[in-house]
Formats: structure tokens, sequence, C-alpha cells
């Protein structure tokens, strides 16, 4: 279930992405690192995994290392995800996609990476 969610949120955060949609692009961006996070707690764990928007914490949980890829700043993506949410905060941090660029580039680096994992099952 996680691992289809994630990956229909990752098809639309390339789908938003190229309308230029900055709002929708920063929002499925960070769901699809939270989905497959959570896809990998559901099949790696013996825990549920926690009702949280925090990429940082499903990290932790994962018990992931993220030097693997270089250690990207996985708290910025849940903080930008919550200034997504009120078109107001998202109006001064997103005005032009050279300010989502690098969220962008991280959330895909981290799904990626984590579905790499997912599938050598």
């Amino acid at each position: 279930m996680w691992f289809d969610l994630a990956e229909e949120d990752f098809e639309h955060m390339h789908i938003m992405a190229k309308s230029k949609r900055l709002r929708g692009t920063v929002i499925f961006a960070q769901q699809s690192v939270e989905k497959i996070l959570k896809a990998y707690i559901a099949e790696f764990t013996s825990t549920i995994p926690p009702k949280t928007h925090f990429i940082e914490k499903l990290v932790q949980v994962t018990g992931l290392d993220l030097n693997e890829i270089n250690n990207p700043s996985v708290e910025s993506l849940s903080t930008a995800y919550s200034w997504a949410r009120y078109a107001d905060i998202a109006q001064v941090h997103f005005k032009k996609f050279d300010d989502i660029k690098p969220l962008l580039v991280m959330a895909e680096t981290v799904y990626l990476w984590v579905k790499t994992k997912l599938i050598k099952l």
C-alpha cells in the first residue's frame, strides 16, 4: 500500500514540476519521500509507520544511514512541506522554480535510494 502511494506521489511531483506548480511540487516531493519511508518501515521493522510528516523522524525509525547519500538535510523538506501548505507563506519562499529545485533534487535522491533498498527484497 505505502509503496504504491509513494510511486503515485513521485509521479505527481514530476507532473507539478513540469508545469511549474511550485507548491504542488513541494507537497508531492515531501509526500513521496514520506510514503517511501513508511513503505520501508512497514516492510523492514516490526512497527507500524508513525503518523507524522517529519521526514527526519521517519528516517530515524527506518535506521537507514543518510550518509550513504551524502547526508541530505531532510529537515528542509519537512519545513518546506509546512510552508507549502499555506499559500501566503509559500509565496514568500517559493517565488521561482530555482527556489524549490534543491528540494526536488533531494526528494528524488532520497526516494530513489530508499526505493532501491525496497526492490532488493
